[in-house]
């Protein structure tokens, strides 16, 4: 692919695997937090418990790895094709699913710190402000993966077009080509006997027998002694 950004979309898959790593492992401790404080809060903490942040970022990890596995050889159409469609799929559906669900998560999680400092509960306030931040950063990922799948799927789309490399085309090759042109008739020596072209229907005239006639088809009478019209025929054969 003449022309193709190679270093610009491998940067940019760089960014989107590292997204998709912090958002996993944000997702997992998130979703930790969540597990261990249920079972006290009840259904108040329960976003949480969908892990957004693993599964989303699955998603930004596969689409991270094939834009930055993208180099020149035979596969090279088949991998931008593939990069463009996941990142699409991340800037209509993941990323802003994400950032959904981190946006609802940390505004319970400030919710439920309130709560929890109101009453007391320090033990839980702690837990909800470390849910709180994990979120906020899960909400930053999820924009920051917004961003960049857009980038990346218009690199792959307007980067160049997808014409393999120029090792596997097939250029055309010019031969040179000799036309003989025929050669112009040569007279022939005579060897003594007159020779008389004769025609179907036509009177009988005498002729060198050593001019070419053309090509013409017709039969000949020769005249002459026995031995000029057979020292004749072998200059003819000769000359065949």
């Amino acid at each position: 692919m003449a022309g193709f950004p190679y270093g610009a979309v491998r940067g940019l898959g760089a960014m989107q695997i590292f997204l998709g790593l912090a958002a996993i492992g944000l997702g997992i401790g998130d979703l930790i937090m969540a597990l261990t404080t249920y079972r006290y809060t009840g259904p108040a903490l329960i976003f949480p418990l969908i892990g957004t942040g693993i599964w989303t970022g699955l998603f930004f990890l596969i689409a991270g790895s094939l834009a930055a596995s993208i180099s020149e050889g035979r596969t090279v159409g088949c991998k931008v094709g593939a990069t463009q469609t996941m990142s699409l799929l991340n800037t209509f559906l993941f990323a802003p699913a994400l950032t959904a669900v981190a946006t609802i998560s940390f505004i319970q999680s400030s919710i439920a710190m309130h709560d929890y400092s109101l009453y007391g509960y320090s033990y839980y306030n702690y837990r909800a402000a470390t849910m709180f931040f994990l979120e906020i950063t899960l909400t930053v990922v999820g924009c920051l993966e917004f961003i960049f799948s857009i980038a990346t799927a218009s690199v792959c789309c307007c980067g160049g077009s997808y014409d393999q490399p120029a090792t596997n085309q097939v250029m055309p090759m010019t031969y040179p080509v000799t036309v003989q042109q025929p050669a112009a008739p040569v007279s022939r020596q005579s060897y003594g006997p007159a020779v008389s072209a004769w025609h179907s229907g036509a009177p009988s005239a005498t002729v060198n027998p050593g001019l070419s006639t053309g090509g013409d088809l017709h039969l000949v009478r020769i005249t002459g002694s026995p031995a000029e019209i057979a020292r004749y025929m072998r200059a003819m054969e000769e000359e065949e």
